[in-house]
């Protein structure tokens, strides 16, 4: 079923089932969904995506038994059970991967742990490392594998997870436009030049209707700091690095259930209940999985007030806001994606001591609290909502309320205000309300 050449076939065996490389498998050998018959495989998508998670042997054999099962039921049409027949004899084929060498993949993470060092000692004063630990699953490269919206970043050599030293830069850009824009005054100029020295621009950066920084900083302001550095395209002094796991990495299976396919094809008007939900699956990272980040200057521009630890100060705090607020990859409005900074050993418990010492369960709004910390920004913050407003007590919801809200945004209720559009507009907006009224607060 999987088109490969005879002198690779006769390499990696017929279903691709000497390979033991993830990055391998999820690029080249993906299976398709019509290949050689006129029957169409629907399962050929997660299959693919089971195949580099890491217990997908397992979860292939289940659903070639599942499907073995359902062939020999007592009413099966004998068509259908001679195609699910058919089917499990596939999943069982699938299945039969080389396992991924664990002492392969320690050494991976054991590289990610000596990189940092490395650029500590090579670069010193130049460069910025730090780990954090993933507190959500993340999904990074979400459409850029051969499966349709089933990518993953993986590293060539180990098959590990990693995150792109572009999407790294992304997000920080990303943080770094939104702190200048609601800055003020001397501080707005300060920040706007840091990051054009940091990340670079061109002239199409400093327009006010479309550029990035004319938006974050003032189309004036921007192209006087573009005169200051004297250029007005510039290379950026700041280079960010892939981040790679320093721990052991879980890759899991995922999906999302679209109830509405017909609608949001286009091929109906209206969305109805009577449509037939179709998942699709991607593989995620698991939390816990802990990343190292790096940012290294690779020049300094001789600038009044411009020195190089000012401008790795200002990389790691826009890096790390990055990270923990904003969240990295696809679905971060979701709660996937977004770090804890440091490295968070998970303990693991005696089964002795976990029956004999009682274990408290946090309270619904201490969960909600640990979930949202770090997701309290505009843009992901309406997740939060549903699950603030069902709390019963009016004394609960205060103390998530006050904890998860930034004090300067609880200072400023105005309806024109982009935090609190989320309150009152978009898929949550009618919770927000009743978290409002339930508080008593009214946006001016």
């Amino acid at each position: 079923m999987i088109p490969l050449t005879k002198d690779v076939k006769a390499l990696v065996g017929d279903w691709a089932e000497a390979v033991e490389n993830r990055s391998l498998l999820h690029e080249k050998y993906a299976l398709p969904k019509v290949w050689g018959t006129d029957e169409k495989l629907n399962d050929a998508g997660r299959w693919s995506v089971l195949r580099v998670v890491t217990r997908g042997s397992d979860l292939l054999r289940g659903d070639g038994q599942r499907l073995r099962r359902e062939a020999g039921g007592r009413n099966a049409n004998p068509e259908v059970a001679e195609q699910k027949e058919r089917a499990a004899h596939i999943a069982d084929k699938m299945a039969n991967i080389a396992k991924v060498d664990g002492a392969l993949a320690k050494v991976g993470n054991e590289n990610g742990r000596r990189f940092l060092a490395d650029l500590g000692k090579s670069f010193k004063e130049s460069v910025v490392t730090f780990e954090a630990t993933l507190g959500s699953r993340m999904m990074v490269n979400l459409a850029g594998g051969v499966v349709e919206n089933a990518g993953i970043a993986l590293d060539r050599c180990f098959g590990l997870p990693l995150i792109p030293g572009s999407a790294v830069k992304g997000i920080t850009r990303v943080q770094a436009l939104w702190e200048i824009h609601e800055a003020k005054g001397d501080e707005k100029l300060c920040l706007l030049c840091r990051a054009m020295l940091i990340f670079g621009y061109g002239a199409h950066d400093l327009r006010g209707d479309r550029g990035d920084f004319g938006w974050a900083g003032g189309e004036n302001e921007a192209r006087a700091v573009a005169d200051e550095i004297g250029a007005q395209d510039f290379k950026g002094c700041a280079c960010f690095l892939p981040a790679f796991p320093t721990t052991p990495a879980t890759l899991v299976v995922d999906m999302v259930n679209p109830h509405y396919p017909q609608y949001y094809s286009g091929r109906s008007q209206t969305a109805r209940d009577d449509e037939k939900p179709i998942p699709n699956y991607f593989p995620a990272v698991e939390a816990g999985s802990v990343f190292g980040f790096a940012a290294l200057l690779n020049r300094v521009p001789a600038l009044p007030n411009i020195t190089a630890a000012g401008l790795l100060a200002q990389v790691k705090q826009w890096l790390e806001r990055a990270v923990t607020r904003k969240g990295v990859g696809a679905k971060t409005a979701a709660g996937y994606g977004w770090f804890e900074l440091g490295r968070k050993e998970v303990a693991s418990v005696p089964t002795s001591a976990a029956v004999s010492t009682p274990v408290t369960a946090a309270s619904p709004t201490d969960q909600l609290i640990a979930r949202f910390r770090n997701l309290n920004t505009k843009d992901n913050f309406p997740a939060a909502l549903p699950q603030m407003v069902a709390l019963a007590s009016d004394g609960d919801l205060r103390r998530a309320f006050e904890t998860l809200i930034p004090a300067n945004e609880r200072n400023k209720l105005r309806k024109s205000n982009p935090y609190w559009q989320a309150f009152t507009s978009g898929k949550a907006g009618a919770d927000g309300q009743k978290i409002l009224s339930r508080l008593g607060l009214k946006l001016n």
